[in-house]
């Protein structure tokens, strides 16, 4: 507690000393101009206002609100947001009046230390030696000692007990006039709002890379297993597909969390672009043997623009991991560019009656990212042949990142 009054009476010295500065240059001004006569008054007149000028468009400066900040936090212990917004006139005006401020209470606090604290122990050693005597003023002498004495224990207290009241008046203030403007709280609802939408695009990069990885490392496990008695190359193959599978999440891995660390920053850069769409018998590899999903990809995927290819990329890497964790593992589909726009579609037969998919954020995920892209996605249980599919549909501007 004193030590914060101490931090607070340091502040207000601050002003008082600045108060000083400008009391002087005042009455220094002041008396040249009175003194003067003709065009050099009328000179002296235009350079006071000059100066003036000059002074206020300092502290009118940019700058000046962030520097009040840092200072009062430190020495008055008050909470304080940096200044997000320091060029517009609201944040400029808030400068200056916080100024203005600290140079009138730092000059009352400087005032009531050097005149009412001198002054209440003159009165007081005057009562206590001589009482009334001569030393004091004649408009004094006429009262009683102790009127004398309680007027001068008045202007101690005064003094000194003053500056706690002008502290707390200077901690009260401050959040009011250095607090957010309207445009502090508009930028850092614009930044909290980035830094939401990168956390989204990492939980989606986790949620799609890892788990399509960890998706296929059960499906190559499961497979292996049930075989490996009866067919030893194909759980060697399995766990050749493990293997990759892991490098794989673990290399998506470190890309996301350096990712994330980068990430404090609002205007962090983006993650790196995710393979081409080209090799889709990649993605089919990971989650079983070759031929028991088709998904054709045309030629012309190879020109889409490079954020427009990871989106559909990880839709299609997605739509893979949901057939295997809620279908019969087998799927069909397509991709392919149709009037400057990436149309995926795949489908999958559902196991028993059930056509809910129920829990899980990779639909979430999904209508998310191409929300993003500016696409469509529409999902949902479909009938073929008197049999229960799941149609997965989604569309995206070919040159998203143009």
């Amino acid at each position: 507690m004193v030590g914060r009054w101490t931090r607070g009476l340091l502040h207000l010295l601050v002003g008082g000393a600045c108060a000083a500065l400008v009391a002087w240059l005042t009455f220094g001004f002041s008396m040249t101009i009175v003194t003067t006569q003709g065009s050099v008054r009328l000179v002296m007149a235009t350079l006071v206002a000059l100066v003036g000028v000059i002074v206020v468009a300092l502290l009118l400066a940019p700058p000046v609100r962030a520097a009040e900040v840092g200072l009062a936090s430190t020495l008055l212990e008050v909470p304080l947001t940096r200044p997000a917004d320091s060029s517009s006139w609201e944040s400029r005006r808030r400068g200056l009046l916080w100024a203005v401020i600290v140079i009138l209470l730092g000059g009352t606090s400087l005032l009531a230390l050097l005149w009412c604290v001198p002054q209440g122990l003159v009165l007081l050693v005057a009562t206590v030696n001589d009482g009334v005597g001569e030393s004091l003023p004649e408009v004094l002498r006429s009262l009683p000692a102790v009127a004398v004495g309680a007027l001068g224990l008045a202007l101690l207290l005064l003094g000194t007990l003053g500056q706690v009241v002008l502290v707390a008046l200077l901690r009260a203030l401050a959040p009011r006039v250095l607090g957010p403007t309207s445009g502090d709280l508009l930028l850092l609802a614009e930044e909290d709002r980035a830094r939401l939408l990168r956390s989204h695009e990492l939980a989606r990069e986790l949620h799609d890379s890892i788990g399509h990885s960890l998706t296929a490392i059960g499906v190559q496990a499961e497979a292996g297993a049930r075989v490996a008695s009866r067919d030893p190359a194909f759980a060697q193959r399995a766990l050749e597909q493990i293997s990759k599978a892991t490098r794989a999440a673990v290399s998506e891995l470190d890309e996301v969390l350096g990712s994330l660390r980068e990430g404090t920053r609002v205007d962090g850069p983006p993650l790196d672009p995710a393979p081409s769409l080209a090799p889709i018998a990649d993605l089919l590899g990971d989650l079983g043997p070759q031929g028991r999903s088709t998904i054709t990809c045309d030629d012309a995927i190879g020109d889409v623009g490079a954020e427009a290819a990871r989106t559909a990329y990880r839709v299609v890497q997605e739509a893979l991991t949901n057939v295997h964790r809620h279908g019969s593992g087998e799927a069909r589909g397509r991709v392919q560019v149709e009037d400057g726009r990436i149309e995926i579609l795949v489908e999958n037969p559902v196991l028993g009656e059930g056509t809910a998919r129920a829990g899980g954020r990779g639909l979430v995920g999904m209508r998310e990212r191409l929300t993003l892209a500016g696409g469509t996605l529409v999902a949902g249980p479909v009938s073929l042949d008197g049999r229960p599919w799941w149609r997965l549909e989604a569309s995206l501007p070919a040159r998203g990142d143009s």
